[in-house]
């Protein structure tokens, strides 16, 4: 079953879900996770306000694996082909500045790929970049091309990759990009490696 998470909300919805579903306590899982019962009750509740860190949510995520599938090790034999997103909202380095706001007005993603031609992965714009910048010379920012202002490109893994080693990624990155033969083909997310709850 594929389910396409966007929003605190909704991650916050599975989690509950997926506990509940596994009859396990919010203190037998906080337990599990190193955490606080209050801390698995306001991720369950009002995650968008408490803005767990991508380790938090992991923690969370392998134990609810783990009580699932009873095997610690399920989770770690999925490959990254497995929970990637195929459809790549993205935008080419040639693209003016003020399509990109309007993308991420759009989907409200913190960064994006940029992709040439062939899609080949050439870089990354980021949200907080473009507000910096907007900060400073907002009409400036309009003229500018993505190419101009786009930094080094998400982290690329294959699509036989194992999730296993996604954590660190995702935490210092947020994205990854799978590609087959230099070309991009899906991107994960925290979001994505969720989704295997």
């Amino acid at each position: 079953m594929t389910i396409d998470i966007s929003s605190p909300e909704q991650i916050a919805a599975m989690i509950r879900e997926q506990r509940h579903s596994l009859k396990v306590s919010q203190k037998r899982l906080a337990k599990m996770c190193g955490m606080s019962q209050s801390t698995i009750a306001r991720i369950e509740t009002d995650m968008a306000r408490l803005n767990p860190s991508y380790a938090s949510i992991f923690y969370v995520a392998g134990a609810l694996n783990k009580l699932g599938a009873g095997n610690p090790s399920a989770a770690r034999t999925m490959k990254a082909r497995e929970i990637m997103h195929k459809h790549i909202i993205s935008i080419k380095p040639s693209a003016s500045v003020y399509e990109a706001i309007e993308l991420f007005k759009d989907y409200d993603f913190p960064q994006l790929p940029v992709l040439d031609e062939s899609k080949r992965v050439v870089g990354t714009i980021y949200q907080k970049d473009l507000l910096n910048d907007a900060m400073h010379n907002p009409d400036m920012v309009r003229r500018r091309r993505v190419g101009s202002v786009m930094k080094a490109s998400l982290p690329q893994i294959d699509g036989d990759a194992d999730i296993a080693g996604l954590k660190p990624i995702l935490e210092s990155n947020g994205g990854v990009i799978v590609v087959d033969k230099g070309r991009a083909v899906g991107i994960i997310t925290v979001y994505d490696v969720l989704k295997t709850v």
